[in-house]
Parts: structure tokens; C-alpha cells; sequence
């Protein structure tokens, strides 16, 4: 027996099935147990899917479908994941058409970092898939029934108009038929008319043609004058010509001008002559007055405004003003009755909300000025002492009352930037505080405010003006 053949025979088979099954494995999609892992999925919709479908990521496949089941009214689905393929818990699957002849394939989403890893045999969520290619060709067949439809009825439409737009142009050119003679005929008579206005006017023309030929040499006569006249100008001959391009003219034009500005500056000068005049001869200045004061106890708010007229010699002044009450003037009435040896007392005080007169006569001697009359409607003295142009000491007493404490003032005033003369915008602001009643134990009162105080010319020389006219009469 030979053994070598059957061994030959036997090393034949053996590298025919070797070289067989390598290429059976070299061939195959390379997906099987070693290599992956088992995930399970549900879809509503299955369609196109078999046990073979691949899975792909980003276009690559990373796994096939093992096995599909019915659940109910879903698709229960187990995939083979490569083990390479790194899962995280938010990770999805969505079914996708792969082919017109209704296959499909799975489109498989990791997952984002931020969730923990899936493990093994882990559930996988389901996306919405695309629609499949049956879905899509009902979709284009239901519009494309649309726009058959659509096409029928446009063409519809169109025919109609047609039958329309022709019976318009067919009544338009019957129109036009029945009217073309009457319209030929109105034409010839214009023509004819046109004629015989061409005629007359030729007729005129010629009849008129001396006539016409010395108006065109008049007017050629007419624009040489014209012509002359304004070479003359240029050239400055003629009074036209010398008036525009004689230097005297301008020159004495000029001497004109200055000598009409001497006269103003000196009728600007009397003016101000006369100003001052009125100034010397009125011998008054006029101080405006305007303040407001806070009183911080009886949380109140006074306020005032004066005129006070200086004579010339700055010895004396004289104030009128008016002052807001927030308490009212107060006036009380003390009142005796007996009756059968028994005495009775009366006290009211009648308070009326409404204004104070002041009305003051003033007399310096050197820093300290005396003054009197009227505060408040009530009869008062005063005393201002003035050390600095910028500071002011100020006590005054008023409302003498029976068996009550006259009201005793004092203040202080600042005038930080007060200057008449300067040109400073700041020079009319002062500022002042002090106590009011300060001798009664109810009625005290702390108060701060501050005012305007401005020597106003326009007033001034109103009231030179009405002291003029008087002593006139």
C-alpha cells in the first residue's frame, strides 16, 4: 500500500480548506463575537431592516444588526457593536433609507462626553429616522398629481381668456371699421384747412415783407446802440462810466461813510452824557432784593423781595418790601370782663395767613447803620454792623406784644462774590442764617438760606425818569 499518495491527498485538502477558509474570513465584513458587543435598541419602525443591516458612524461600519423582534407595536433590535466604539449613555440610533429598492441601515450618534460610558448590553435610545424611499415616492407622486392638476387648470383658464381676448379685438376692429370713413373724412378737412392757412399766411408774408425787413434793421440798429453804450462804460467815458471807475467817486462815497461814523460815536457820546446826567441829577441807587429762608425747628420756608433806594451821598437808605408768612400774622386781643365782682380774662390771638409788609428807614455812621420801621407788618428797630465789604452782622427786634416777648432776630450774612461794578456772573449771590424769636421758648427758630441782591440801571433810570415828569408837573 502506498501511504505517501494518501498523505498527498490528505496535505491537499488540508491546504485547500486552510486557504478556503482564510478566504471566507478575509472576505467577510469582520464582525463576529471576538470583536464586539451586544446593545439592545427599540424603533416604531423597522422597515428595510434585516438581521444583516450594517450600523455605520460617520459613514464607516462599526457593527451589523444580530436579531430582530416584535414587541408589541415595536421593533425590539439587537445590535454587535465593534469594541472599539466608545458609548456614552445619551447615544442614539436612527433608521436611514440606504437604496430606492426600500433597504435601510442604522445611523449610529456616541454619545457626547459629558455622560458616563454605556456598559455592555446597555439600552441605546432611538432618533428620529429619515423617511424610507416608499414614503418619498408616494410624496412625489401625490405632487406631482398636484401640478398635473394644477397645469389642467391653468390651461383651462388660458383657453378661456384666449376666446375672450379674440371676441374683444374682434369687436375693437368692428368699431374701428364702422368709424374709418367718418375719421377719413374729418382728416382730409384738416388737411384742407391746413392748406388754405398756409396760403393766407404766405399772402401775409408777402405783403408784409417791407414791413418786416425794416423791423429786423431796426433792431440791429438797436442792439449796436447797446453795444456802444456799454464799450463807453468799460472804458469809463460818460457819466455812467465815470461814476462805476472814477477813483474820486469811491473816495468820496468813503469820506462819506467815515464822517457818518464820527457822528455816531458822537451822538453815542451825548447819549451817555445824557445818562449821566439823569445819574447826578436823580442822586439815587437801586439795590433788588430777592431771598429764601428754611426754618429748621418748624420746618417752614420764608421768602422776600425788597427795593432799596440809596441816595448819593451813601449816608442813609430807604426799603420797601414784601415778605411771605408760613405761620400767618398773629395778632392777640387781651380782654377783661367783671361781672358781679368776678373779673374774667380773655387772651386770643388771631392768626391770618397772608403776606408782611417791610417798609424801613436807615441811617450809617461808619460801620454800623441804624435803622427802623416797619418789619413784618409790626413796628421795629434794627442794627447792621459791617466790618468787611464781605460780612454782615445783623439784630433787629419787632411784634411788641402785651405780656408776651417780642420777636428778636439775629443773622449773619456773607456776600462771597458780591461786587456791583465787576463783571463777575457770580457777584449777585449771598448766603445768611441765624434765630428768629429768639426770646420765646416756642416760637425759636433756627433758619439758613440765601438770596440775590443786584443794582438794577434799567429800573434806575425808570425811576429818575418818573422823578423827572414829577417835579416837571
Amino acid at each position: 500500500m502506498n501511504i505517501s499518495k494518501y498523505v498527498k491527498v490528505g496535505l491537499f485538502f488540508i491546504i485547500l480548506g486552510s486557504v478556503g477558509g482564510a478566504y471566507v474570513i478575509l472576505s467577510a465584513d469582520g464582525l463576529s463575537d471576538f470583536n464586539t458587543r451586544s446593545y439592545m435598541t427599540t424603533l416604531e419602525d423597522a422597515t428595510g431592516l434585516s438581521s444583516r443591516s450594517k450600523i455605520y458612524l460617520a459613514g464607516v461600519a462599526v457593527g451589523k444588526v444580530q436579531e430582530i423582534q416584535l414587541d408589541g407595536s415595536i421593533a425590539r433590535i439587537r445590535l454587535a457593536l465593534l469594541k472599539d466604539v466608545e458609548l456614552r449613555q445619551n447615544a442614539t440610533v436612527s433608521r436611514k433609507a440606504s437604496s430606492i429598492l426600500g433597504t435601510s441601515i442604522l445611523s449610529l450618534d456616541p454619545g457626547t462626553e459629558s455622560f458616563p460610558p454605556l456598559v455592555p448590553g446597555g439600552f441605546i435610545g432611538a432618533a428620529a429616522g429619515s423617511a424610507d424611499m416608499s414614503a418619498l415616492m408616494e410624496t412625489v407622486s401625490g405632487l406631482g398629481n398636484q401640478i398635473s392638476g394644477i397645469l389642467t387648470e391653468f390651461q383651462a383658464n388660458q383657453m378661456a381668456l384666449f376666446t375672450v381676448s379674440l371676441e374683444t379685438f374682434n369687436s375693437i376692429a368692428g368699431k374701428i371699421d364702422a368709424r374709418t370713413d367718418d375719421e377719413l373724412d374729418k382728416i382730409s378737412r384738416i388737411l384742407e384747412s391746413a392748406a388754405l392757412i398756409s396760403e393766407h399766411t404766405n399772402r401775409l408774408l408777402e405783403s408784409r415783407e417791407g414791413d418786416i425787413e425794416l423791423t429786423i434793421l431796426e433792431m440791429r440798429a438797436a442792439m449796436e446802440n447797446i453795444r456802444q453804450i456799454s464799450e463807453e462804460i468799460a472804458q469809463g467815458r460818460g457819466n455812467v462810466g465815470q461814476a462805476i471807475y472814477d477813483d474820486r467817486l469811491y473816495e468820496s462815497v468813503l469820506s462819506t461813510v467815515e464822517e457818518t461814523e464820527k457822528a455816531v460815536v458822537k451822538l453815542q457820546g451825548v447819549i451817555d452824557g445824557a445818562g449821566e446826567f439823569m445819574n447826578r441829577a436823580n442822586g439815587l441807587g437801586i439795590l433788588v432784593d430777592s431771598h429764601a429762608n428754611y426754618g429748621f425747628l418748624r420746618n417752614t420756608v420764608s421768602a422776600g423781595a425788597s427795593i432799596r433806594l440809596e441816595p448819593a451821598s451813601g449816608d442813609r437808605w430807604y426799603r420797601l418790601g414784601v415778605n411771605g408768612a408760613p405761620d400767618g400774622v398773629s395778632n392777640r386781643t387781651v380782654t377783661s370782663t367783671t361781672v358781679s365782682g368776678v373779673t374774667t380774662v380773655t387772651d386770643e390771638t388771631e392768626t391770618k395767613y397772608t403776606f408782611s409788609i417791610d417798609a424801613e428807614l436807615a441811617r450809617r455812621f461808619g460801620i454800623v447803620t441804624l435803622r427802623g420801621g416797619l418789619l413784618e407788618s409790626s413796628a421795629g428797630i434794627g442794627i447792621d454792623i459791617q466790618p468787611f465789604d464781605r460780612l454782615a452782622l445783623s439784630g433787629e427786634v419787632f411784634r411788641f406784644r402785651t405780656g408776651d416777648y417780642p420777636n428778636l432776630r439775629g443773622k449773619i450774612t456773607l456776600f462771597p462774590f458780591f461786587d456791583p461794578d465787576s463783571d463777575n456772573l457770580l457777584n449777585w449771590i449771598y448766603i445768611q442764617g441765624g434765630i428768629n424769636d429768639a426770646l420765646s421758648s416756642s416760637g425759636r427758630d433756627f433758619f439758613a438760606g440765601g438770596g440775590v441782591r443786584f443794582s438794577d440801571r434799567e429800573i434806575k433810570g425808570l425811576v429818575g425818569l418818573a422823578t423827572g415828569v414829577a417835579g416837571a408837573r
